[in-house]
């Protein structure tokens, strides 16, 4: 099977199950533990999507949390202005720690394109990682970056996460501007 009837298959799975637990949603309603077997549904699904970012964007001072964040309007940087990304990631992994503990982050290398064509590549840029009694779907990334030395013009950002429980990797990809 090619990757592409893979991706197209799994594609598919992923309504029909979810479909199947919206019909039982009455079902599921019952007690804490049908609650337990959807999010093992969940569990089960969230392993077999690639790593990928729901939700990747600059945003305005430090996120509070899980999606409280103030998204950056869409203008150029003023020199010195720290660059904020707040992601979402879906698909990562969690690693037993044999304490009734788990394990989940990402080891973080970044790349800036700048406009003349040099990268800048640093590795191991960020090691984001927490631990948890529960195996958390919610978890988010904010990932700061200072650009002083940068002079104005057009800039491309790459954030490669690699998933510390999994050998799963993506790229985060934003454009940015800074002023005159």
């Amino acid at each position: 099977m090619s990757l592409g009837e893979n991706f197209m298959r799994r594609a598919l799975l992923v309504p029909i199950v979810m479909l199947g637990l919206w019909q039982a949603a009455p079902a599921f309603a019952q007690s804490v533990e049908d609650v337990d077997r959807a999010e093992q549904v969940v569990d089960t699904i969230w392993a077999q999507t690639p790593l990928s970012f729901r939700k990747a964007l600059f945003v305005t001072g430090d996120p509070g949390g899980f999606g409280i964040y103030s998204a950056r309007p869409d203008v150029p940087f003023k020199k010195g202005e720290k660059l904020v990304v707040y992601a979402e990631p879906v698909g990562y992994g969690w690693k037993d720690n044999g304490d009734g503990t788990y394990s989940f982050g990402f080891d973080v290398d970044l790349s800036i394109k700048s406009p003349d064509g040099t990268e800048t590549v640093q590795k191991n840029f960020s090691h984001l990682v927490l631990s948890s009694h529960a195996k958390n779907h919610e978890f988010m990334l904010t990932l700061t970056l200072n650009v002083d030395g940068a002079g104005p013009g057009k800039y491309l950002l790459q954030y490669t996460t690699h998933d510390i429980a999994s050998n799963k990797s993506a790229v985060i990809s934003l454009p940015f501007t800074i002023a005159d």
